[in-house]
């Protein structure tokens, strides 16, 4: 059995990531994340890390610092699911409404309100709803005024985040940016054709 690395809320206090979210995609189908366990698929160039396999929305959670995370993502707050917990699921909603032809943005609504489809988009819906309770205790549900606070802290108090940040978790949004371009539809693709594959370890 694999461990997982443990996955915190996170900015990268390099330039790389913050400078630009233009570049390449990465395919990792053959890999699970080191974070989650499912297989990483596709995985931008701005999200990877060398010395670890990780997909893309485990990555998202490590770069809040990246220039359109506020159209990515979501601050929820959700303490009875860890942040790779919360991936696993979005992971299959998004696999599920691709799958079934319909859009990935969370305020997306179905083209018909039946069946699965129906089930996929109340699911977002009520992962959406806590950013509410994010915003009473942060101040903000918004990924990008957290990264500033996170990029402020001290590196003692940076070391612990996790603690600091309780149960807060980042909610992908159903898109992806390199540069002007939304890759996740890609992403999702890619994990859709990994499906069938055992992931190793568990959360």
């Amino acid at each position: 059995m694999v461990k997982l690395l443990p996955l915190v809320l996170s900015v990268s206090m390099g330039s790389a990531s913050a400078d630009s979210c233009a570049g390449s995609v990465a395919d990792q189908s053959g890999s699970p994340c080191s974070y989650c366990s499912a297989p990483a698929g596709r995985v931008p160039s701005s999200l990877g890390d060398v010395a670890v396999a990780g997909c893309a929305l485990c990555g998202l959670a490590r770069h809040l610092e990246r220039p359109r995370i506020n159209e990515e993502a979501r601050l929820i707050w959700l303490p009875e699911m860890s942040q790779a917990a919360l991936n696993v699921v979005v992971r299959r909603i998004h696999s599920g409404l691709r799958r079934l032809g319909e859009r990935l943005e969370t305020e997306a609504r179905p083209s018909l309100a039946v069946g699965e489809r129906t089930l996929l988009y109340h699911g977002q819906q009520a992962l959406l709803d806590r950013a509410r309770e994010a915003k009473v205790r942060l101040g903000t549900s918004d990924p990008a005024e957290l990264a500033d606070a996170l990029l402020r802290l001290s590196g003692a108090a940076f070391a612990r985040c996790d603690a600091l940040l309780g149960g807060v978790r980042m909610l992908p949004m159903g898109r992806l940016f390199e540069g002007s371009d939304d890759v996740y539809p890609a992403i999702v693709d890619s994990w859709r054709q990994t499906a069938g594959r055992p992931a190793e370890g568990t959360m």
